[in-house]
């Protein structure tokens, strides 16, 4: 009877050991493919990011031009009245 728990109790350390293991690579391999999925989000945020940023930098550039251009117009305007 002692020999059977004895095998009884290795086979259960096996197990746990085992399961243990398991565990631990399967959170290990969660983390890693999480880590990429970030890396992936994050260069996709960072590319519309920028593309907006360009896009809007483009439109402040094309409105500082119109307000050139009417401030040199307002400008002959107030000269022409003199």
């Amino acid at each position: 009877m002692e020999d059977l728990y004895k095998r009884n109790l290795e086979m259960w350390e096996k197990f746990t050991s085992s399961y243990m293991d398991t565990m631990f690579k399967t959170v290990e391999k969660t983390i890693e493919q999480s880590n990429v999925i970030k890396a992936q989000v994050d260069k996709a945020v960072a590319q519309t990011v920028s593309s907006q940023f360009d896009a809007t930098l483009a439109a402040l550039q094309a409105l500082q031009r119109q307000v050139e251009a009417l401030s040199a117009k307002v400008d002959k305007l107030a000269e022409e009245k003199k």
